[in-house]
């Protein structure tokens, strides 16, 4: 579409691995918008995998209706805030904003209705996951770099040419020092950054296309959920970085 940006953020809860550079299935996000004031943005979030050229492929099965399950919200720069609807089409689930002033607008959302993962058959312990979303969506030419946790688990990142600066948030403060966050690169190759006293990690991007950075965070906290018991909370937030 003439004009437009696509902005695609992977973000992989990874309840199943496959190998180093294939994609399990997982969930994305499609932000589609010219980043003008007062023209509408398409939000999708899509379920799927990618194949081995790199192309992401749209699942339409129970993954993706389990996809609606996250409430998702959008807040400006100015500390305005939206709840965004996500209405059911055929291969995604979609939400649409129109932003109203310029600047940088961080979308974020969380899923705590995922069922418990059962590793019992194989001699494991169960979890029950909680999944947060952490985007941002520019609109004209005034970017912030001042950011404040909007999630329980967060992640933000100030870009300095090409430095990647990430910045960590557990409960509204700096996550610890020595936290490892993983990171990968469009090919879905892994690497681990160790945050700093600041609660901040920097790596260099080395190749274009899309980066997620994920922070994982274990809750010791039992109990039953749908009927299935489980150990411990495992707490994940995804951030996407699309370097162009």
């Amino acid at each position: 579409m003439k004009n437009r940006h696509l902005f695609k953020i992977f973000i992989s809860f990874c309840f199943y691995l496959i190998c180093p550079k294939v994609m399990a299935s997982a969930y994305w996000i499609d932000i589609k918008g010219t980043h003008k004031i007062n023209e509408p943005v398409n939000i999708e979030l899509c379920y799927g995998s990618m194949d081995e050229f790199g192309v992401r492929h749209r699942d339409t099965g129970k993954e993706l209706q389990l996809a609606g399950d996250f409430r998702m919200r959008i807040i400006d720069s100015k500390g305005i805030e939206q709840e965004l609807q996500l209405i059911i089409q055929k291969d995604c689930w979609r939400a649409t904003f129109i932003p109203k002033n310029e600047g940088q607008y961080r979308i974020i959302g969380i899923n705590d209705k995922h069922p418990v993962v059962d590793r019992s058959a194989s001699g494991g312990e169960n979890i029950l996951p909680i999944d947060y979303i952490s985007a941002f969506y520019n609109v004209g030419n005034l970017i912030i770099t001042d950011y404040h946790p909007l999630q329980m688990l967060d992640l933000v990142i100030v870009s300095e040419k090409e430095k990647i600066i990430i910045k960590a948030f557990y409960d509204g403060k700096p996550t610890k020092s020595g936290t490892k966050l993983r990171v990968f690169n469009p090919e879905n190759w892994e690497k681990e950054i160790v945050l700093n006293k600041d609660g901040e990690a920097v790596f260099y991007p080395t190749m274009k296309g899309l980066y997620i950075i994920r922070q994982d965070w274990i809750e010791p906290d039992s109990g039953t959920y749908q009927n299935v018991a489980f150990k411990s909370k495992r707490h994940r937030c995804n951030l996407f970085l699309l370097h162009q």
